[in-house]
């Protein structure tokens, strides 16, 4: 056991390298592959401006196959950064919040990420057809429920400097900093913050229902599929 133990930090880093190499990789191509694609769904224009533009929520087809090639990517990028969060908080005094997130092998490793990812690119699609659902209920109009889209835009830029960041910092160091850690946690809670009051601003930008309206819609498709998904995780 305390082989594994002291084995561990260079097992995880060898990991988190082999994961980033990949994930990098695929946005070298997928840049040279899908050019204006890339370029709409990196749009870190949009993660900073609180402006409606006409392309709200963007023209992309949700279940076209340029849109499901990139949520993978979205969803492999997000499993690439929980795990070395995980990584990092299990190197900080051997602290293990979710034990099945700490791999044994190199192999294992792999296949945990490779879970994960179908996990969140799972919950992506439950998360849309639940917004269907909730803007049905709502009676609220495509246009609104559309902003499946646009959340999904500012998370591809969200996660797309996270993943850079980790890379950098894995490649740079033989052990996650606590830094880093702190980071990716106060960095995500801020984000998701932010994230609800941009897509909120927007909306209301649409003068077609009342704030509260719009307020009660956000927080059944937002909030509790985030606390879901959290209570599943852990």
């Amino acid at each position: 056991m305390s082989v594994l133990i002291e084995s561990s930090p260079v097992l995880f880093r060898d990991i988190a390298i082999a994961i980033s190499a990949l994930l990098l990789a695929a946005y070298a191509v997928s840049r040279m592959a899908f050019p204006k694609m890339f370029a709409t769904v990196y749009d870190f224009s949009k993660l900073l401006n609180f402006k409606l533009k006409n392309e709200f929520g963007s023209n992309i087809r949700l279940l076209s196959t340029e849109s499901l090639y990139f949520s993978i990517i979205l969803s492999a990028s997000t499993s690439f950064v929980v795990i070395v969060l995980f990584f990092g908080l299990h190197q900080v005094e051997g602290f293990v919040l979710v034990p099945w997130l700490i791999p044994e092998s190199f192999g294992m490793g792999i296949l945990i990420w490779l879970v994960m990812t179908a996990t969140f690119q799972l919950f992506f699609l439950i998360k849309y057809l639940f917004i269907w659902l909730i803007g049905s209920l709502f009676n609220l109009s495509p246009s609104i429920s559309r902003h499946f889209q646009e959340i999904q835009s500012l998370n591809n830029c969200y996660v797309m400097a996270m993943t850079v960041l980790c890379a950098l910092v894995v490649y740079s160091n033989y052990s996650f900093p606590v830094l880093l850690i702190n980071t990716i946690l106060v960095g995500t809670v801020i984000y998701l913050l932010y994230r609800l009051l941009n897509i909120y601003v927007k909306l209301e930008q649409l003068k077609l229902y009342s704030k509260l309206y719009i307020f009660s819609y956000l927080c059944s498709t937002e909030i509790v599929p985030a606390i879901v998904g959290i209570k599943l995780l852990l």
